[in-house]
């Protein structure tokens, strides 16, 4: 007699099966946090930004954690062990949603330095890894793929232990395994607007040594208090993860409040994304 009624066994994807093998039962120091806030000031500076390709959302957000991380750098820092180190540069991970022949799955690239490219700079690099990803000439995705269709589930998370310990606690390069140097920088932003979400938490993940991830919603119209009066405004909900271990609340609060201030304002602060 069966505990629970089940179906037929599911296929896994490549990140279910290194999210099944990455996380254990809950003991991680997330501290979640999100704002809601007017899209009309960001949409028009990105119409009217000049680029051979348009910058979205999510590079424009790219700009503003890079500038963030460089005024408070708290959480721009690596844990090696019980220590923590400054990392030389800001690099920002955007997730990608794909779709392949088992269904969906979820994968990703990598913007080194963002702060020193302009806004269309990163438009157009991310252009380019995005549809190496989704038209299968990506090497490190295919890399990632072979090796997780190769190894069973159990095995994947001692698999990325090791790595981790000699990628982050010894800081070795493993370039010559195949296995790319600092793939996730120093946050991660992952968009699901598109999707019709308007709003989630996105979990730290254990495998990646980042302690920021951001997430994007869906853009709606939400009534917002202006004065004496309410209004319906478009509105855009941006979540936040922090590591508690890199930074308090009182780090994280300096961040958000600087990132609110351009996001809603950008003419104002338009050097930072040139």
């Amino acid at each position: 007699m069966s505990n629970i009624r089940l179906a037929e066994k599911q296929h896994l994807s490549s990140y279910r099966k290194i999210a099944i093998a990455s996380w254990k039962h809950p003991r991680d120091p997330s501290t979640y946090s999100w704002l809601e806030l007017p899209v009309e000031a960001a949409e028009a500076f990105l119409l009217a930004y000049p680029a051979e390709v348009r910058p979205s959302l999510t590079h424009f957000i790219a700009k503003i954690v890079g500038h963030c991380l460089e005024k408070y750098p708290h959480l721009n820092h690596l844990l090696r062990g019980r220590a923590l180190y400054r990392r030389a540069q800001t690099d920002i991970f955007i997730t990608t949603l794909l779709k392949t022949r088992e269904g969906l799955d979820l994968s990703g690239f990598t913007l080194f330095g963002v702060v020193d490219k302009s806004l269309g700079e990163l438009a157009a690099i991310s252009k380019t890894a995005a549809d190496s990803l989704r038209d299968g000439t990506d090497e490190d995705f295919k890399r990632v793929q072979k090796l997780t269709s190769q190894l069973p589930t159990w095995l994947l998370g001692p698999v990325f232990r090791v790595q981790g310990f000699f990628q982050y606690t010894l800081n070795l390069s493993l370039e010559r395994l195949g296995i790319p140097d600092d793939k996730f920088g120093s946050a991660m932003i992952t968009n699901f607007g598109p999707l019709g979400i308007d709003n989630a938490l996105v979990p730290l993940s254990p495998y990646c040594r980042c302690p920021l991830i951001l997430g994007v919603g869906k853009a709606r119209k939400i009534p917002v208090v202006e004065g004496e009066a309410i209004v319906a405004r478009e509105c855009v909900t941006i979540s936040f993860t922090f590591d508690h271990r890199y930074a308090d609340g009182a780090h994280g609060a300096q961040m958000m409040r600087l990132f609110q201030k351009i996001f809603t304002d950008p003419a104002r602060y338009a050097r930072i994304f040139d």
